[in-house]
């Protein structure tokens, strides 16, 4: 595992940042945790109507936030890095909590900080384990092990087989949005 802070300065686009970093270091990033500030986040909030979207006006605190970039062509050199749902928590003015995946920009209302990860030659298996046997994918130089069952995922080659999760993902996006009480005034 290769860790990376990053600081994205006030102004610009979080998540364009991140995915321009990806394309040209041209690895996989998994995105573990960020602090700073944001500002009118457009958030999905898939409790709500599918294909909704709320935009939240104002600045927010991050108080968590989760992402995978991958490459999105199996060959290195200029391909995109694609954002698998970039998932966030932030802290309103009045202490709200709100939370989703990003539908929109993400401007840094202060500086930003990233830190993220690249996993050195990963293997990807799919799941369940398929008792007729099969192969382990690698990630790199072909000296992880072979398991009894693992099945390529075929990016690229057969996308049937590919179970739509990515080699680097190990969380799954958020799906409530939390909202925590108004503030009390304090007694006299």
């Amino acid at each position: 595992m290769s860790p990376f802070i990053l600081e994205v300065s006030s102004g610009n686009d979080v998540v364009e940042a991140i995915s321009q970093f990806s394309r040209r270091k041209n690895i996989g990033l998994c995105v573990l945790t960020g602090s700073g500030a944001v500002a009118n986040v457009t958030l999905r909030q898939p409790s709500t109507t599918p294909g909704t979207t709320v935009t939240f006006h104002g600045r927010f605190d991050i108080l968590s936030v989760t992402a995978t970039f991958l490459q999105s062509g199996s060959g290195g050199g200029g391909s995109p890095a694609v954002p698998n749902g970039f998932s966030i928590s932030l802290a309103g003015p009045q202490g709200q909590i709100v939370g989703g995946i990003v539908a929109g920009n993400l401007i840094a209302a202060g500086t930003v900080f990233i830190i993220a990860a690249s996993f050195n030659n990963p293997s990807y298996y799919r799941l369940p384990l398929d008792e007729e046997g099969g192969h382990s994918v690698s990630g790199g130089d072909g000296n992880s092990p072979a398991v009894s069952g693992a099945v390529d995922s075929g990016q690229g080659q057969g996308g049937d087989q590919s179970c739509g999760m990515s080699m680097y993902s190990c969380h799954m996006p958020s799906s409530d949005v939390i909202w925590a009480p108004s503030a009390r005034p304090p007694p006299y």
